[in-house]
This record gives structure tokens, sequence and C-alpha cells, in this order.
């Protein structure tokens, strides 16, 4: 498939592995703004893509790949570029090829400029889902006087994070998935961590890395575990171990919650841009 405005190609494929090789220049180029896509490419080339409706998307530019996006459903198109241009012919291809789209994510310029393009091409309402800030990790400042320690996540805290997970994924409104337990590979892959204060009271995941830049997310404490410093402390913990390993950490952060921007930039964390979740609702 391709769709062309100017001299921008957009193709795409439902070939994880020959997209990872395509666009492998990009995400060491900018390995923070690809970090979601690098993930969920890596995930689905270790489990597969069970109901094959992945779709694998890339903008050329004379030959060269300068964006790229991923459309894995439920979820809507994600897109790794600050480009309006071609967030823009991103859309104009997933329209002509008939890609059932209900919003986008993404950085903030590509988002806004995907959206504005698909509801002249698919009029609909287009309403804000969430707006996040993306921040790096400029160096760790661990809080004092927390009781617990970090600790990786084990097997018998299987059940307890697999429900918190559900907890969280319901809290900021994800859609419904497949995977009913989404900590037990990471988990078994040594990437949950958990601060435990006689027993675990707050979780935090860091990604494997990809070009040198794990991702820190899932995380969460329990409401009647919140406002001990449990959720700065397993952040902090967490990265230091990401940078102790020779990685660059990054997350992203609601910007409706204050609290959760305060604690990041407290322990060392910079904000480097916004990133955007955006619903569509088609016109009747």
């Amino acid at each position: 498939m391709a769709g062309v405005n100017a001299e921008i190609i957009v193709r795409s494929t439902t070939d994880p592995s020959a997209f990872g090789e395509l666009v492998a220049p990009l995400v060491e180029r900018e390995p923070l703004q690809h970090s979601v896509l690098a993930t969920n490419l890596a995930r689905v080339l270790a489990e597969g893509d069970p109901a094959g409706e992945a779709l694998w998307i890339w903008a050329e530019h004379h030959g060269r790949p300068v964006g790229a996006a991923m459309h894995i459903p439920p979820h809507p198109p994600y897109l790794c570029t600050s480009d309006s241009a071609v967030a823009v012919v991103m859309a104009e291809d997933l329209a002509r090829n008939c890609r059932a789209v209900h919003g986008v994510n993404g950085t903030r310029v590509a988002a806004e400029a995907f959206a504005e393009r698909w509801r002249e091409l698919r009029p609909c309402h287009v309403s804000t889902r969430m707006e996040q800030a993306m921040y790096a990790l400029h160096h760790v400042d661990h809080p004092a006087g927390v009781a617990g320690r970090l600790r990786l996540a084990e097997q018998a805290d299987t059940g307890l994070l697999n429900g918190w997970a559900r907890d969280f994924a319901a809290a900021v409104g994800e859609p419904p998935s497949d995977r009913d337990n989404p900590m037990t590979g990471r988990i078994g892959d040594r990437e949950l961590w958990v601060w435990d204060d006689q027993g675990p009271v707050s979780m935090a995941y860091a990604s494997p890395a990809h070009a040198g830049v794990s991702r820190v997310s899932w995380v969460y404490t329990p409401p009647a575990l919140r406002r001990r410093g449990y959720a700065t402390a397993c952040v902090a913990g967490t990265s230091h171990e990401q940078v102790r390993r020779g990685h660059l950490c990054m997350l992203y952060a609601d910007l409706a919650n204050l609290t959760s921007n305060t604690i990041y930039q407290a322990i060392g964390y910079r904000h480097i841009g916004d990133a955007l979740s955006l619903g569509f609702e088609a016109v009747p």
C-alpha cells in the first residue's frame, strides 16, 4: 500500500520483521521518540500477533525513512514523528485504504495534524482523551525517609500485580486487552520492580532498552497506600537500576495528574515534549 503527498510516500506492511529492519535507522537516531513503537514491535516479534491486525507504517522521502507509526487494534494509530506533513500523509493513506481508525496517539504536533486531516476526510467529532508530558532522566535523586526497599517482582507477586495492572488500565481508560495478566511475562523477564514495605506497596515496569533507552511505565500504587512516598521511591529506584546498566530512562505522565508530574521532576526527570491521545466519533 502506498500514498503520496508531495514528495513523501507512505508505505505499510503486516510483517513486523521487515518493518523493524526498515525503521532501525529512525529508532537509532531518535530513540526517545520511538521508544513506544520499539517496545511494541519487540513484543509482537517475540509473542506474535494472534489477531493478525497489526499494521506497521512508515513514511519515505526520496527513499529514506522519515517517520514511523503502528496501528495495533483496538488501540488507535501511534505516530512516531514530530513532522506534521508526515502525519497528514499517514492520515490520507489510512483513509484511502479504509482502515478503521477511532483516534490517534503520538506527539502533540503529529496527533493534531493527523486529526485535522482525518476529520476532513472522514467527518467526525474529535475529543481529547489524554494529554501527556514526555520526560527523560537527567539524574536520579532518591527520596529520603521512605520505609521499605526496591526489589524485583517475584512469581509469588503475580496475582497481586496483575490485579494492580488491571486497576491501572481501568483508571487511565485503556481499552480491554486480550492479555488479562499483563505482568506475568514481565515478572518472568525480570523487568517489573516493586517497592516492598512488609510486602509490595508500589510497582514500576522498565522496558528492555532499545537504542539505549528504557521506558518506565505501569507505575501504580493502590489508593489505600498512597501519599507515603512509595511510588516516588519505586520510580527512583527502578530508574537507578536502568542507569546502572548504562541505559537512558524516559517516561510519560498524564498532564492532568499534578502529583505524578511533580514526583518525576523531583527525582530528576526533565520535560522534553508533549504527547496527545485523541478520540474520533463519526458524524452520523
